[in-house]
């Protein structure tokens, strides 16, 4: 299964589920405007409970602090991909805010010690990608 195979299993209006970039894009926000970042981990066998108790329990409010905004979490269900991969999106100000913060989150020392506890009998993720989205002009109000 490939990314557009993912993209299009997890549905237009739960991945677009922000109405304030809807507004911005009405608005021209151009450079400045909201982006949504589609995030693919494909994780090391056996780590996929290890990675979701840590989003589920740090990472997520790691995230919100450093500026980024959860808009989902998802595991697939069907096979080769289910228990091996975690996907999620996250909203950004702009793309130059999206590299501010991730800037920000790989400095944290909270997430420096978070991860090197939790990865401390191996790494969870063997490969990520990343693909930065902006909405259309017909996306729905979800």
């Amino acid at each position: 299964m490939d990314r557009r195979d993912l993209m299009k299993a997890m549905g237009a209006a739960a991945m677009m589920s922000m109405a304030g970039a809807r507004e911005s894009m009405a608005q021209g926000a151009g450079a400045d405007e909201t982006v949504y970042e589609l995030r693919i981990y494909h994780l090391n066998e056996g780590m996929q409970p290890g990675i979701l108790a840590r989003f589920r329990t740090k990472e997520t409010e790691i995230f919100a602090r450093c500026g980024m905004h959860g808009v989902g979490y998802w595991v697939p269900t069907d096979e080769p991909l289910a228990g091996r991969t975690i996907i999620y999106m996250l909203r950004h100000k702009s793309r130059v805010a999206a590299t501010e913060s991730w800037a920000k989150f790989g400095a944290d020392p909270e997430w420096v010690a978070l991860k090197a506890e939790s990865e401390k009998d191996g790494a969870f993720v063997k490969l990520h990608e990343s693909t930065f989205m902006k909405l259309t002009d017909f996306s729905p109000k979800v």
